[in-house]
C-alpha cells in the first residue's frame, strides 16, 4: 500500500530515506506547489515557441507533442501559444481540435535549464533528499508533460537505473506501478500537491483522463552510467588534444605470417593512456563534481544573468540556499562553483568574504573589499564578488531593505 507523507522539515526526509529510498513507492504531499501551475504553464509556452514552426534536432529543452500514442513529427499550433490563457485553456482547445475521443501529451526534455526561478524551486525540493542520500555523481534528469490520456504515448521518456519522483502541479493522474510482473501491478492516484517516488526496481506508467501538468524528477541509482561518463570526458579531450580524424584506416590484407602493426590503433591507444595519465582529466572531473555538488545535481543549469559592475556603496547579501563549493584544484589554485558554474576563484584569505556574507544579511560592498590586504587582494575580492552576483549567489539589497 502507498503511504503518504508530509515533506516540512529534514525529519521527515530522514524518515523517507530511511524506510522508502530505493525500497518502496510511497506518496508525498507538499505543504505547498513545487512550482504555481501557472508559472509552469508559461514556461512550457516559451519553450515550445520554437518547436511550432518546425522540428528541432538536437536541441534543449526538447519539446515532443503526442496524439494518441503516436508522436507528431510536426505539431505546429498543437503545442502551447501565448494564445493558451491558461492549462485548461489549452486542454479545452486541444480536445475540440484533435476531437474529444483522442488523447495527447505535450512533453518537454530539460524545462528547468531556461528558467532560474523554477530550477531553483525545484533545487531546493531535491536538497532535502540529497542531504540524506548524498549527490549523485551522474545529473538527475528533468521532464514536464501536460495533456489528457487514457494510454501512455509511446516514446515519452522511460528511464532504467533511475529512481523517480513524479510532482502533480495541476490535475489528477493514475500511475500503474509494477516490479517483474506487470499482470500485478498496482493503481495510484495523485492529485495537485501530491509527489509520487518510485525506486528505479519498480516501473511506473501514467495516465490522466481529466488532464493534469505534471513534473517528474529521475535520480540515477544503479548502471554503468559512471565509467560512461568518464569514457565521454577522456574521448573529448582527446580529441581536444590530439585532434578528431573521421576517416577510418584501412589497411592491405595479407596472408604472410608476423606481427601485424596497426599505427592508427597504436597512436590513439597511446595518446588515450597519456590522456588517462596526466592531470587533465582528473582536473576535468573535479570540475564536474565541484558544479554538480552545487547545483544539488539538477542540471543542465540555467545560464548565469548579464555581468555588472558591484558599486563601493551597493550592498549585497548571499542568496538561499547560498551553496557555494570551493576546493583546492592544484597548489596555489582554487577552484569555486555555484549554482553549476565553476569558475578559478581567490584563495584561503577569501574564506573571510564568505563568512562575512551570511544567508539574508545586508552587507555594504566596500566592507567586502577592506577584508582584502593589499590593491591586489581587494581587486580579488571585487572581481569575486561580481562573479557571484552574474551566477546567483549573492543578490542586490535595496537601501530600504539594508
Amino acid at each position: 500500500m502507498v503511504q503518504t507523507m508530509p515533506t516540512r522539515h529534514t525529519s521527515d526526509w530522514a524518515r523517507f530515506a530511511r524506510t522508502h529510498w530505493e525500497k518502496s513507492p510511497t506518496r508525498l504531499r507538499l505543504s505547498h506547489p513545487l512550482i504555481p501551475p501557472e508559472q509552469a504553464f508559461q514556461g512550457l509556452v516559451s519553450v515550445s515557441a520554437p518547436f511550432r514552426f518546425g522540428t528541432r534536432f538536437r536541441a534543449l529543452p526538447d519539446v515532443r507533442f503526442f496524439a494518441d500514442t503516436a508522436r507528431l513529427r510536426a505539431p505546429g499550433t498543437l503545442l502551447p501559444g501565448d494564445a493558451d490563457a491558461s492549462v485548461e485553456a489549452y486542454l479545452q482547445r486541444i480536445g475540440r481540435e484533435l476531437g474529444a475521443s483522442r488523447g495527447f501529451q505535450c512533453f518537454v526534455e530539460q524545462p528547468l535549464m531556461l528558467d532560474y526561478a523554477q530550477w531553483e524551486r525545484v533545487r531546493g525540493f531535491i536538497d532535502g533528499v540529497l542531504a540524506q542520500v548524498g549527490v549523485p555523481v551522474l545529473p538527475i534528469v528533468s521532464d514536464l508533460w501536460l495533456g489528457r490520456f487514457s494510454e501512455a504515448p509511446q516514446g515519452a521518456a522511460r528511464r532504467e537505473h533511475h529512481s523517480r519522483f513524479t510532482v502533480v502541479l495541476q490535475g489528477r493522474l493514475r500511475a500503474r506501478q509494477w516490479t517483474k510482473d506487470p499482470s500485478r501491478a498496482r493503481d495510484v492516484e495523485a492529485e495537485a500537491g501530491d509527489v509520487l517516488y518510485a525506486p528505479s526496481h519498480v516501473w511506473q506508467e501514467e495516465t490522466s483522463e481529466e488532464g493534469a501538468l505534471v513534473l517528474r524528477l529521475w535520480i540515477p541509482v544503479r548502471g554503468s552510467e559512471p565509467l560512461d561518463a568518464v569514457k565521454d570526458v577522456a574521448v573529448k579531450l582527446l580529441n581536444a588534444q590530439y585532434g578528431e580524424d573521421g576517416t577510418v584506416p584501412y589497411l592491405p590484407c595479407s596472408g604472410k605470417r608476423g606481427r601485424a602493426r596497426v599505427p592508427r590503433l597504436a597512436h590513439a591507444a597511446s595518446a588515450l593512456r597519456d590522456v588517462t595519465h596526466g592531470p587533465d582529466l582528473q582536473q576535468v572531473l573535479r570540475i564536474t563534481w565541484a558544479q554538480r555538488v552545487s547545483a544539488s545535481a539538477l542540471e543542465p543549469v540555467p545560464p548565469p544573468r548579464p555581468h555588472e559592475p558591484l558599486e563601493e556603496d551597493a550592498f549585497v547579501r548571499k542568496t538561499l540556499p547560498g551553496r557555494v563549493v570551493r576546493m583546492q584544484d592544484s597548489p596555489g589554485q582554487w577552484l569555486w562553483a555555484v549554482n553549476g558554474h565553476a569558475f578559478a576563484g581567490p584563495g584561503p584569505f577569501a574564506a573571510h568574504v564568505l563568512d562575512a556574507l551570511a544567508p539574508g544579511v545586508p552587507v555594504r560592498v566596500g566592507a567586502l573589499w577592506s577584508l582584502g590586504r593589499g590593491a591586489s587582494q581587494r581587486e580579488q575580492v571585487r572581481s569575486l564578488l561580481e562573479t557571484l552576483h552574474a551566477l546567483r549567489g549573492i543578490e542586490r539589497v535595496s537601501l530600504k531593505e539594508a
